[in-house]
């Protein structure tokens, strides 16, 4: 009898860093990043405890910019369990060919603000495309409920051949435009930092994911735990924040193993 493989877990969505050595945006210092430290063997300790194999390395561009440098480093030493994301700012939405850096390194997928996901971003959006790259876009609460998931069905909508892996439910899960960005199929969905809107049990996080498991399907989902930022608020807990779509009900197998890894494997580490 064949046995079926053991599911993949991974991270989505985090970010690390040391406590030295990285080159932070003018007028920060080490000790202004919170924590002021927290190394690539602090975060796969404690995935490993829940057995989470790997994880998406995410840039806090507020903190440090576009240096991947630690990144790198850390996707060298964990050879398998480590995808890098890079970033996207006011330069490389302006010149797009200051990507190919990234792409050389093997960089596919790219984080992007509201502010810069504003701008005119077609030439960016069909340079990313060409190179079967993902753009994800980082959408506040407060900017989605004014409007800004408008934004990315636009450009999704534009541009079909790119994949959009929108961070976080844009902090809004109940947000109506939801129904149209399902319609897309080039658009994804990190349902991700759920303290963004919920503590333990999480009850409502799952119910979220749920709903969104509804619109999209799971193979359009993906786990992640927004680490150290989610523990910011000590009432948080990641053991309870994985174990909610681990052991839900409402999912089968197939849908748990797609959220919890399979999605995020197919999107960031083959793509």
């Amino acid at each position: 009898m064949q046995m079926t493989p053991k599911p993949r877990f991974i991270d989505a969505h985090c970010h690390v860093w040391p406590a030295h050595g990285v080159a932070l945006v003018p007028g920060m210092s080490p000790y202004d990043r919170q924590p002021n430290a927290y190394p690539i063997e602090a975060h796969l300790d404690r995935l490993g405890a829940l057995g989470i194999e790997a994880t998406v390395l995410v840039p806090h561009i507020g903190y440090y910019h576009r240096d991947l440098g630690y990144a790198f480093e850390c996707a060298k030493r964990f050879p398998g369990r480590i995808a890098v994301m890079g970033a996207i700012t006011q330069a490389e939405c302006e010149d797009p060919t200051s990507l190919a850096g990234d792409f050389d390194l093997g960089v596919r997928s790219f984080r992007i603000r509201f502010v810069d996901l504003q701008r005119p971003l077609d030439n960016l959006c069909e340079s990313l495309a060409t190179q079967a790259a993902v753009l994800c876009p980082l959408i506040t609460r407060t900017q989605a409920m004014a409007g800004a998931l408008n934004r990315v069905i636009e450009l999704a909508a534009g541009h079909p051949r790119l994949r959009f892996a929108i961070d976080h439910f844009a902090g809004w899960p109940e947000a109506p435009a939801w129904t149209s960005l399902a319609a897309l199929p080039n658009v994804l969905v990190k349902v991700s930092d759920f303290a963004a809107f919920d503590v333990p049990p999480y009850w409502r996080a799952l119910e979220a994911t749920l709903n969104m498991q509804a619109l999209f399907g799971a193979d359009r989902l993906m786990w992640g735990s927004n680490l150290p930022v989610f523990e910011l608020d000590a009432v948080q807990r990641l053991d309870q924040a994985f174990n909610v779509i681990e052991t839900a009900r409402g999912m089968s197998g197939t849908d748990k193993a797609a959220i919890l890894g399979g999605t995020a494997a197919r999107t960031f580490f083959n793509p």
